[in-house]
């Protein structure tokens, strides 16, 4: 019996398809049925509606001549109710109802329907009309509504009666295709059950022949090809019993590589070998090359390669990698498989351990080599010993450092030239030999204290054991070191003494050098304000510790900067010279003059109340004050004012104390100059006092209100005249005055006191970088950075990364150092532009030549570029020169401006 368990069977998919035609042609045929249906009932209201037209006219048109209106009415109603009409409703010649039945005078007309097909908005009533005509005059006109409801009743009846029909057929078709189908496919479902079986391995399955159709001869085939598959399948399970017989119990790992490379087959044996199942090696996507060690698998591959093009290898051994991390050595072989017809199936491989094999060879090998080495050592070993004591005496020949040699009885074995050369030993004096006592009295040099020298030697002696450095002073001022290292033989026995002697002069000559570059002002050679810095700290260290009092006294020259402007910034230097000088004679040895920078100066005095202050204080403000002074024909006097702040009176802390003292030399500049005050709280509140002190606030406020604006001045080569770079200067606009700009002689020397330069510095870098970036036709710019930022050791690093954040080469940005700046701190200096440097960017040396040795520091302080003075090359036409110096020179002129590019002069 058929059951629909199945949609997807011959039998589903042919009732369904019948059963589709079916309904398709029914629905056509129901659909023109009824349409046809519904055009003759339309037909039918048409001529009823010609038929009234008439009729209406004759009744009508005499009352209406004669305006008897209420005939007309009851006319109009006699109509209704014989007619079959809904409702009349008569209008003169004016449109003005004159008389109407069935319809609601309160209530407008409805529109008159263009076809009887198309009724109003119930659609069951057409609304037309007529007009009321007599001898070709019209009287009025009779509006009225047929009822259509009989003609929609007929039609829903004829289309139900034909869907009625249309089901009643399609379910006889369902019945009766549903049967054909069972009959013509059950011998079908047979076959299907039966090819099932077969595919689950049952081949015992045989179906009865019951025609002599098609579905018969299918039926005889399928019994033939059960029985035949069962013979093949029995005898492939016999075959395959043979080989797994003989592959599984091999002792080598056998397997099968299909052309594409995929594993087929692997006998048992893998699992010994590498310590993977026949599973897991079947599920590998690289077996075997993800088993090989790393250092084989290109080999390896290679060999795997030409297995799979059908080559042959044999005994290609490689390294293993087995499960447990231990490395196998395994001889593999491959050998082509292919197909009766000759079609090519893959390759058989068979692979061996032969880790034991390699092993025993390994030994053999090593035990070989080590004959043969033994034997070369053997030959080599007076070779080398000859050339090792010709190289030993050619590089303790050539060594600048004093060698000694001597053996466990205290006999000179071997000396080389640089002893000889730092004791001035003449060479025809013969050392080897001797005692090491006695190689000293053949020495020319004098020892400055030669019985620490004698101690220092009983020392070393009495023991096996390197010794200390020891410095030996000569009576010439040179410097020596002295290391002694005991030898030994292979078991430790002592068997002499090394003697190293180093002539360490002009290394400390330049370590001494350094150190003062360090700590002092390169102009006066006055302590710089790193060491200033130090000192203050300490003073204030030791007035705590002591419970003493301790003075600081702040002074520059007052109208330096006319002096500077006058005559020249040569003019400037000798003056602060002299005052260095005169100054230095006026301070005890305990006390620290330092020049801080520019015409700033400052005194530290320990252990100092405000008597002691005030004495030193007089004298200073007269001493400078009766320094005579002559450039270029005129007598200058400069006076200084000089403010104290005492510790810890004043200030409890180095920062307020640095303060206090600034604005006490303020006080002494009010007070008229040429004076000295010390510091009173109750006058810091003046307004121009206040005014001063308050610039950090005010540069913090510029900072963070965006009112620094960069100005540019060009540098041109003085060549051809083009354009070399842009100068950046930063500029101030007055919080209160937007439209006054403030030049940076007022806010950056403040801003250098209180360490806000460094942001100063930050923000023209970076607004510096992000014109660059916006202009890319720019050639570059330089930018001036403050001698205090050579103690941010972040700031280089924040160059690199807005060069980078903006995508700005960083050739195309020049940081400008002051070379009194960069001297005053060597070191920092050093420091800091290495790690320029490294960032890419260019470095120029400004102010160069203010100093009175600044060519001394060339060497240390590496620039691409040099600014130097314009005193420098004046005359420079009428100056001969004998070479040329291919480095960039920028001149900076005296009184200007602007600066130039001179190049290759």
């Amino acid at each position: 019996m058929f059951k629909f368990k199945d949609l997807h069977s011959l039998r589903a998919k042919l009732i369904f398809a019948s059963v589709l035609v079916e309904v398709v042609m029914l629905t056509l045929l129901v659909g023109n049925s009824v349409r046809l249906i519904d055009s003759g009932l339309l037909d039918q209201a048409k001529l009823k509606n010609d038929d009234l037209k008439p009729l209406f006219n004759a009744a009508l048109v005499g009352p209406m001549a004669q305006r008897d209106y209420a005939t007309l009415g009851e006319i109009l109603r006699e109509i209704q109710s014989e007619q079959g009409v809904t409702y009349l409703v008569l209008l003169d010649k004016r449109e003005k109802i004159v008389a109407s039945a069935g319809w609601d005078l309160s209530r407008p007309l409805p529109p008159v329907d263009r076809d009887i097909g198309v009724a109003d908005a119930t659609g069951k009533i057409f609304n037309t009309r007529t007009p009321i005509v007599f001898v070709h005059q019209q009287y009025g006109e009779l509006r009225y509504g047929i009822s259509l409801e009989s003609l929609v009743k007929s039609k829903q009846n004829l289309a139900r009666q034909s869907v009625l029909i249309a089901g009643v057929a399609v379910i006889l078709t369902l019945l009766l295709l549903t049967a054909v189908g069972i009959w013509l496919t059950r011998h079908l479902s047979l076959l299907t059950q039966a090819s099932q079986r077969i595919a689950q391995g049952d081949f015992d399955v045989q179906l009865a022949v019951k025609s002599d159709d098609e579905v018969g001869v299918l039926t005889q085939a399928m019994n033939q090809m059960s029985q035949a598959v069962r013979l093949r399948v029995e005898a492939l399970a016999h075959s395959e019993a043979k080989f797994y017989a003989i592959a599984d119990y091999a002792y080598d790992w056998e397997s099968w590589v299909d052309p594409q490379g995929k594993l087929l087959w692997v006998n048992p044996s893998v699992e010994r070998l590498t310590g993977y199942s026949v599973a897991q090696c079947l599920a590998m996507e690289d077996f075997p090359l993800s088993l090989v060690l790393a250092a084989d698998r290109d080999s390896m591959a290679k060999e795997f390669t030409k297995a799979l093009r059908g080559g042959t290898s044999e005994g290609f051994e490689y390294r293993l990698l087995h499960k447990d991390g231990t490395v196998l050595w395994a001889s593999a072989s491959y050998q082509p498989i292919y197909s009766a017809d000759g079609h090519f199936l893959g390759h058989r491989s068979s692979v061996r351990d032969i880790t034991d094999l390699k092993q025993s060879e390994f030994v053999l090998q090593e035990a070989i080599e080590e004959l043969r080495q033994s034997e070369d050592v053997q030959r080599r070993l007076l070779d080398q010993a000859q050339q090792e004591q010709a190289r030993m005496s050619s590089l303790l020949s050539a060594m600048s450092i004093g060698i000694l040699f001597e053996n466990a009885g205290n006999r000179v074995l071997y000396v080389n030239p640089a002893f000889r050369r730092i004791w001035l030993i003449r060479d025809q004096v013969e050392l080897t030999g001797r005692l090491t006592k006695e190689v000293l009295s053949h020495s020319a040099n004098v020892l400055a204290r030669p019985d620490n020298f004698s101690k220092h030697i009983l020392l070393v002696l009495g023991t096996n054991e390197v010794s200390e450095t020891f410095e030996i002073v000569m009576a010439d001022g040179r410097m020596v070191t002295q290391l002694s290292y005991p030898v030994r033989d292979q078991e430790g026995r002592f068997i002499g003494r090394l003697w190293i002697y180093e002539d360490v002069t002009r290394e400390r000559q330049t370590a001494e050098q350094l150190l003062y570059l360090a700590e002092r002002d390169s102009l006066t050679g006055l302590y710089n304000r790193h060491r200033f810095q130090e000192e203050l700290a300490r003073m204030l260290v030791d007035a705590d510790r002591r419970v003493t009092q301790g003075a600081l006294l702040f002074f520059d020259l007052d109208e330096f900067k006319y002096v500077n402007d006058t005559f020249g910034h040569r003019a400037g230097d000798a003056m602060l010279i002299r005052v260095a000088g005169e100054v230095s004679t006026l301070i005890r040895r305990n006390e620290i003059l330092s020049r801080l920078g520019g015409d700033e100066f400052a005194i530290l005095v320990p252990e100092a109340g405000e008597r002691e202050a005030a004495m030193l204080a007089e004298r200073v403000v007269r001493a400078i004050s009766q320094i005579p002074f002559r450039f270029e024909g005129q007598n200058i006097r400069l006076t200084t004012s000089l403010g104290i702040a005492l510790y810890p009176v004043h200030a409890d802390n180095a920062e307020e104390l640095i303060a206090h003292a600034d604005a006490a030399m303020y006080q002494a500049k009010e007070a008229g100059k040429n004076a000295w005050r010390s510091y009173r709280s109750d006058l810091d509140t003046s307004r121009e006092m206040l005014a001063r002190l308050s610039w950090n606030e005010r540069i913090s406020n510029a900072l963070e209100n965006n009112l620094l604006r960069l100005h540019f001045q060009g540098v041109y080569s003085a060549t051809d005249g083009t354009l070399s770079h842009l100068e950046v200067l930063v500029r101030m606009l007055d919080e209160k005055d937007p439209e006054r700009i403030i030049m940076p002689g007022h806010f950056i020397p403040p801003a250098e006191k209180t360490g806000k330069v460094l942001d100063i510095d930050r923000w023209v870098i970076a607004n510096s970088v992000r014109i660059l970036a916006k202009s890319k036709d720019l050639p570059a710019l330089a930018v001036n950075i403050s001698g205090r930022s050579f103690d941010d050791p972040m700031l280089p690093q924040f160059i690199a990364e807005e060069l980078r954040r903006q995508a700005v080469e960083p050739y195309r940005l020049l940081v400008e150092l002051t070379e009194t700046s960069a001297v005053s701190d060597l070191h920092d200096a050093q420091r800091f532009i290495e790690a320029l440097r490294q960032t890419g960017c260019r470095i120029c040396l400004d102010d160069f030549g203010t100093g009175f040795s600044s060519f001394a520091y060339l060497k240390h302080l590496k620039a691409d570029i040099l600014k130097i003075d314009g005193l420098f090359i004046r005359d420079l036409p009428k100056v001969s020169t004998s070479s040329t110096n291919s480095a960039t020179v920028i001149l900076r002129m005296p009184r200007a401006t602007s600066t130039m590019d001179l190049t290759n002069t």
